[in-house]
């Protein structure tokens, strides 16, 4: 098992791997399980259970199967370039005596071994691999949602109507989960190829994609914008202070919509 281990790997080059395995890896989950009412994450799951409430009073349900329709073809579209990409890298890697000699005769690279220089290669391989993976599920998902958007009974009794509403929100959550993890893959891509040019750039690169996703997902403009129609559209900006304030207690705020 040593011996498919690089020689030149540095303890600066693993640092730099674990680090960015956590980031990559880890992001999705803390951002799911934080569930901070400041959060666009967090706001957008109360809109999307308020928006199956409209949908559950409307008999004509085609502008919400449309929207969803819309989600589709993008996460189509990601999909498809991923498995572009992914062709593109695994050519790379079969025909790499070439390709290797190219990529050490750039100025800005670090000057590694081929066992190093295709170990990265076949991390962002790696890395599109799971990111077409999250975009089909979420595609399979968007599906689901489209199935149960089309069998939900017209005008329910407000106990089923708030039933059906959180569970298919719940699944539309989990849907945008999924196509997330697969926008953030090319994100994290990019991180990837800085790699090429030293361990301490691939930590940089990192460090600057997370801080990225948190600023969009907590101090953007548009986070702010989100917070705002959640207040107006839902009314929860009181017992969203009620969860803040109980989570500086230490009490348990319980789980988002």
């Amino acid at each position: 098992m040593a011996d498919l281990i690089p020689p030149d790997l540095t303890s600066l080059d693993r640092a730099a791997l674990g680090w960015f395995l956590l980031a990559w890896l880890g992001y999705g989950q803390l951002i799911h399980h934080l569930r901070s009412p400041r959060s666009i994450t967090a706001r957008l799951r109360g809109i999307r259970r308020a928006w199956m409430h409209t949908m559950l009073g409307r008999d004509n349900r085609i502008t919400d199967a449309s929207l969803i329709g819309h989600v589709v073809h993008s996460a189509t579209f990601f999909a498809s370039t991923t498995m572009v990409a992914t062709a593109a890298l695994l050519s790379v890697l079969a025909n790499f005596d070439h390709s290797f000699v190219a990529l050490m005769d750039l100025a800005f690279t670090a000057k590694t071994s081929r066992a190093l220089a295709e170990a990265k290669l076949l991390l962002l391989v790696l890395v599109f691999a799971h990111t077409f993976l999250k975009l089909t599920w979420a595609i399979r998902q968007l599906n689901y949602s489209v199935a149960l958007i089309g069998a939900a009974p017209i005008k329910p009794d407000p106990v089923q109507r708030d039933a059906i509403a959180g569970h298919i929100a719940a699944v539309l959550s989990l849907t945008v989960s999924s196509f997330n993890a697969g926008i953030r893959g090319y994100y994290f891509a990019l991180a990837v190829l800085a790699w090429l040019l030293g361990p301490g750039t691939f930590a940089l690169a990192t460090s600057g994609i997370v801080a990225m996703l948190l600023w969009r997902q907590f101090g953007s403009e548009t986070a702010e914008a989100i917070r705002l129609s959640h207040v107006v559209l839902i009314g929860e900006a009181a017992s969203a202070d009620r969860r803040d304030e109980s989570v500086a207690h230490g009490l348990p705020a319980g789980r988002g919509a």
